[in-house]
């Protein structure tokens, strides 16, 4: 697959090229060989208020490709079944999540998105949306029938519920929230326990765009300073880092890129070792 460097609002804000959604690797043309620098000491502690988590790789143990081979496979089928054509079907979802990752801000993923599917599929949203809807409350799951949720994911957010800390979920904002909060389940996880979630809905951009977290930031009425990302990409979720937040990469699915942060520069471990990183921090004042 091709990726594209398209220049829009969220690539002048990040200093990033845009991310191709179904390559987990997402490297990119980068601009330089080598990691991102890492501007402070991140493995220095740090307080924190708040604690934002990545979904997939993170606290949902999936291979990302997979998931997204699943998932083709899945909702393919269910267009099929429709009497729809599959093939045009899943070039038109491809377009529109490109068109989110290029999102410039002036609407929401999920605008962004209908627009570009609609112009290739015909109808409006507001016909195409109760369909898609239908599959992921009825077809979605058997994505993720083969996951095991690592009792870690839930032991860690115990932890940090239990020591005050307001929990968020910044997983790439490219679903609905009906998707983002099946996958929870998977992972053994209440989507209660968060006091938000980002989706196509509610998100103008995507990672690793400063815009993204900033807006993440506004959500949840915080400082970079006061939050600690956990993720498994050390790009996408290192974008967290340019507005300040202190990162902590979690390395049982971990993806790695030349321009991401250099992991052994900052907070790392397996699930099970953040989990423990949780009980040892002090309780929010």
């Amino acid at each position: 697959m091709t990726e594209n460097n398209p220049t829009n609002q969220n690539a002048t804000q990040s200093g990033a090229n845009a991310p191709a959604p179904f390559d987990t690797n997402r490297a990119h043309n980068a601009p330089e060989a080598g990691h991102a620098t890492v501007s402070e000491d991140q493995l220095a502690p740090r307080s924190y208020t708040t604690v934002f988590f990545d979904l997939d790789g993170t606290l949902l143990p999936i291979d990302t490709k997979t998931f997204m081979k699943g998932y083709m496979a899945s909702i393919g089928r269910f267009m099929a079944e429709h009497g729809l054509d599959a093939e045009a079907g899943g070039e038109a979802l491809f377009a529109g999540v490109m068109a989110m990752g290029q999102n410039d801000g002036s609407a929401t993923n999920r605008d962004a998105f209908w627009k570009v599917f609609c112009e290739r599929m015909g109808k409006s949203a507001e016909e195409w949306e109760p369909l898609f809807m239908d599959y992921y409350l009825n077809r979605f799951d058997e994505v993720g029938a083969g996951v095991e949720a690592n009792p870690a994911s839930a032991a860690a957010v115990r932890a940090l519920k239990e020591r005050g800390y307001r929990l968020a979920v910044t997983t790439m904002p490219m679903f609905p929230l009906v998707a983002v909060e099946a996958r929870l389940r998977w992972a053994g996880l209440n989507p209660e326990d968060f006091a938000f979630v980002t989706t196509y809905e509610n998100s103008t951009s995507v990672k690793p765009y400063e815009a993204y977290y900033a807006e993440a930031l506004g959500r949840a009425g915080v400082t970079g300073k006061e939050v600690l990302m956990v993720g498994n990409h050390n790009r996408e979720d290192g974008g967290a880092t340019k507005v300040g937040c202190d990162i902590y990469f979690v390395t049982d699915h971990l993806i790695e890129t030349e321009d991401g942060l250099d992991v052994s520069a900052c907070k790392h471990g397996t699930m099970e070792e953040f989990a423990r990183f949780c009980e040892a921090l002090p309780a929010v004042r």
